[in-house]
């Protein structure tokens, strides 16, 4: 017998996780992924259940921990790359246990499949079978490799195990595709892939459209129904929900329940999602929130205005309970007004983490870094919730989920010291020789859009943050926050600083609350910007008086604004606090500053003057 460490890896991610036009697609796309790994992690284990011969995933009870999830919960999800040591008798038995993690993998995403072909079948709606038998089994790519363990220990047979199996996906397999005997079928909405498997004769009107939550003129593949049917609506939390969270807080349990009273009906006629996941924290208010914008509810009432006279009568009686909750004053004695239409996505990805996986000297040592990397995925779903967000994935030292404007910075912060904490743990319990600026540590991107936005567009921009995150050109990269807002009537803005550098933090914290306290007008920023355009020809700071004069605009500025047009000026701390920072940044970067800080310190939309 020879001991063979094996490798597995599932995707492709993007395929699976990336084609989404619907927020359920991201979250579901994610957990079937997960799904197909745990499967054929199962397999690995079974074949030395004994000796627990996984490293990645580390579970604390693999024949519990690994056996099919029916639903979302808080447990980490299964990371797509599996690896695992095993005796066997030769290369040819490592061969046929991989063949059998993979058809394991596969058998679990047509499992899916089925419960989502019984479900459509119960509303009464035939599927092209033969485009889905065609896309079924060739929705995964998989890729293995193995390797000896010989004299030279595990490090050496890690390394190799590496290079192997990049060697085998640079070798990819090229199968046939199966011939349709059905032509010029229309493309899958979600990426424009594969062709569509839904009925051509499917009135507007059918009940499982509304299921699938598809418009007009809307397509799904295999995988796209499975995304939309695989699991219950009610487990996922839309980003509209997201969204108005901080707005629905702050009504009042009276104004909370007149909107649920409408809401209800409107969901019972499946134009509106329950919103029961995620420890039943939106339980207050437990819709998807889409219709809590008054253009998502007037969009709704002109789709349905020709042929759902029910349901577009229930969307009016909800608009009507709306347009009067927003016109009545808060404790504070503002306008309750509408939810802001923004929420952010966070991205985190750990640093140096091939540092790390590069020092495990053993097999033990690699379980070790394992089960960090676990007990931090394991609490970050709580983390997030802690922030009233959800937790789209958490697996490994990956991190997406959905928070609110308002926690968005907080819950960053939350898991990148949770983060460090765990890894620091397994650095010194195995008395690792990591140097400082080596040592792990978590970059977080913010991506803030608003709700009309596509989510692919939305997706885009959390990768660009926790690139900017990453700032492979700057001059201290990794171990930062970064912050990236698009605006829809146009404009990105972005922000950067490092974990460490807790004086940009602090700024951008409180430059947050003098907006959300109104103790900053919102016209600042654009001042600001209109100061760095006119001084454009100072940017070099090779004339002498360039910092006197950019000072003094600022303090002209400063001195002439006025809270909320009144007589108010801006707090003197605020004051200094801008122009100790545009002694050190631009003004067309202290402007974005500004502007970023707003939107994160929106409840409603009138306080990005969005109405």
């Amino acid at each position: 017998m020879t001991t063979y460490l094996i490798t597995v890896s599932l995707g492709p991610v993007q395929g699976m996780i990336a084609a989404a036009r619907r927020t359920r697609d991201l979250w579901c796309g994610s957990w079937v992924l997960s799904e197909a790994a745990r499967a054929a992690a199962l397999v690995l284990h079974n074949a030395d259940a004994k000796n627990k011969p996984l490293i990645f995933p580390y579970t604390e009870n693999p024949d519990s921990d690994l056996k099919p999830k029916e639903k979302l919960g808080d447990e980490a999800n299964i990371a797509n790359i599996l690896r695992a040591q095993i005796e066997l008798s030769s290369p040819g038995a490592a061969a046929k246990l991989c063949k059998k993690a993979k058809d394991a993998a596969n058998q679990r995403i047509q499992d899916l499949g089925k419960r989502a072909i019984q479900q459509l079948g119960r509303l009464d709606t035939p599927l092209r079978m033969e485009v889905w038998n065609a896309q079924i089994g060739d929705i995964l790519e998989c890729y293995s490799a193995w390797v000896p363990i010989h004299h030279n220990g595990y490090p050496d047979a890690s390394r190799n195990l590496g290079r192997v199996l990049n060697e085998r996906k640079a070798t990819r397999n090229f199968a046939p595709a199966c011939e349709l005997k059905i032509t010029g079928l229309p493309k899958s909405s979600l990426d424009g892939a594969l062709e569509t498997v839904l009925p051509k004769e499917w009135p507007l009107q059918h009940p499982a459209r509304r299921k699938l939550g598809l418009g007009s003129g809307e397509q799904l593949d295999a995988l796209g129904v499975i995304k939309r049917m695989a699991v219950g609506a009610d487990q996922f939390t839309p980003y509209s929900r997201i969204a108005a969270d901080a707005w629905i807080r702050e009504l009042a349990p009276e104004q909370r329940e007149r909107i649920n009273e409408q809401y209800e009906p409107i969901r019972e006629l499946d134009l509106a999602t329950k919103c029961t996941g995620n420890g039943g924290i939106y339980t207050d208010l437990p819709f998807d929130g889409e219709l809590l914008f008054d253009f998502r509810l007037q969009n709704a009432i002109n789709e349905y205005q020709r042929w759902f006279p029910e349901g577009v009568a229930r969307l009016q009686r909800l608009r009507e309970v709306l347009i009067a909750i927003g016109r009545q004053l808060d404790p504070k004695g503002q306008t309750i007004g509408a939810p802001v239409p923004y929420a952010a996505i966070l991205k985190g990805d750990g640093d140096h983490m091939g540092r790390l996986l590069s020092q495990a000297r053993t097999i033990e040592d690699s379980k070790a870094i394992s089960e960090a990397l676990h007990r931090f995925a394991s609490s970050v779903r709580l983390i997030v919730r802690n922030c009233n967000g959800h937790a789209i994935y958490a697996g490994g030292d990956d991190v997406l989920a959905m928070v609110p404007l308002t926690s968005a910075q907080d819950c960053a912060k939350a898991l990148a010291d949770e983060f460090r904490v765990q890894m620091q743990d397994v650095i010194t319990r195995l008395d690792l020789k990591i140097p400082a600026d080596e040592k792990p540590t978590l970059s977080v991107g913010i991506a803030i859009g608003h709700v009309m936005e596509p989510l692919g567009a939305l997706r885009q921009r959390a990768e660009q943050a926790e690139k900017l995150a990453k700032g492979d050109e700057q001059e201290h990269p990794r171990n930062a926050l970064a912050i990236q807002l698009g605006i829809r009537s146009g404009g990105e803005y972005r922000w950067r600083a490092s974990w460490d550098d807790e004086d940009a933090r602090a700024a951008l914290t409180r430059l947050t609350s003098g907006f959300r306290h109104r103790q900053l007008p919102s016209r600042v920023a654009f001042d600001l910007g209109a100061i760095d355009r006119r001084l454009g020809w100072l940017r070099d700071d090779n004339h002498a008086d360039a910092g006197g004069m950019r000072k003094a605009e600022v303090l002209r500025m400063l001195d002439r604004a006025r809270i909320d047009g009144g007589s108010a000026k801006v707090a003197p701390d605020l004051q200094q606090l801008l122009l100790e920072l545009s002694s050190k940044l631009s003004l067309g970067k202290l402007a974005d500053t500004l502007i970023i800080a707003r939107w994160l310190a929106a409840r409603r939309a009138a306080d990005i003057g969005d109405n």
